[in-house]
């Protein structure tokens, strides 16, 4: 009895000694399937994380550049036939269109935010025509050719006591202008 335990117990050793099968690593490239080209569309829609949609909001055309590549995008979906496609940067306060060539390069962009910190000289500009003003909300609104400002603008909503305005603030070559929208 006694050499049957111990054969046994040296069999169930001696067999998962032997049982081990040494096997080759296996490389798993990630590719997530939201970075695919919509083919209906030629568009594809990036949703910025929570974390990041002050950075975003403060200079999309900065994140954009910094976070990706249109060139590399437009290499990986060459076999879709590309002209022209759309990428959309969107977040909880607003989103950023931007249309590129079949190369990747920027064409235009559209971009609009709501509950954006007016600029101080904006700000500063505000109170200055309306004495005891209080703003309301404020949206921007900007398009570029490539990736240079053509027009950006704010809309701003104040109240002055019981009366509600509503102002039109361009921005040109660092010069404000504002105009009241009926």
């Amino acid at each position: 009895m006694k050499n049957l335990i111990l054969g046994l117990f040296l069999f169930g050793f001696i067999a998962t000694g032997h049982s081990q099968i040494l096997l080759e690593e296996a490389k798993i490239e990630y590719r997530p399937v939201s970075m695919q080209l919509d083919p209906d569309t030629n568009s594809l829609e990036i949703i910025i994380p929570e974390k990041k949609v002050g950075e975003f909001q403060q200079d999309p055309l900065a994140f954009m550049k910094a976070n990706f590549d249109a060139k590399k995008f437009a290499l990986d979906n060459k076999d879709a036939d590309l002209v022209k496609f759309e990428v959309y940067f969107k977040s909880r306060k607003g989103f950023l269109v931007a249309l590129f060539d079949d190369q990747g390069e920027l064409i235009s962009t559209n971009q609009k935010f709501k509950d954006v910190v007016l600029p101080e000289d904006a700000r500063l500009e505000i109170l200055r025509t309306n004495k005891n003003a209080v703003i309301k909300g404020a949206k921007y609104v900007a398009y570029s050719k490539g990736w240079d400002l053509n027009k950006e603008f704010y809309r701003v909503k104040i109240s002055d006591g019981n009366k509600i305005q509503r102002l039109r603030i361009n921005r040109e070559n660092n010069r404000l202008s504002i105009a009241q929208i009926q």
